[in-house]
């Protein structure tokens, strides 16, 4: 049977091992860089994302529209692909 003295001391324990970890220099600034780290692919993921979101909004708008705009996007695209061979 686990005593509540027993949960206490354990309790005590990893709050002491986390505060020693945190107050250790390295530990610090490994947390530090992996906040900078996420913060920076976070804004690049929703960059991408936002990219994407708005090339599909643009083909949706193209597809519903005249021939001219059509010709356009096939414009576009040739060039697209001409910039994309190495």
């Amino acid at each position: 049977m686990v005593t509540p003295k027993i949960i206490e001391r354990t309790c005590i324990l990893v709050v002491a091992s986390i505060a020693l970890i945190l107050y250790s220099y390295h530990v610090r600034e490994l947390l530090a860089s992996l906040a900078l780290f996420t913060a920076a692919f976070l804004v690049l993921a929703l960059a991408a994302l936002a990219f994407v979101l708005l090339w599909w909004a643009s083909e949706q708008l193209a597809s519903r529209s005249g021939p001219a705009s059509r010709k356009v996007i096939e414009y576009s695209r040739r060039v697209i692909a001409t910039y994309g061979k190495p």
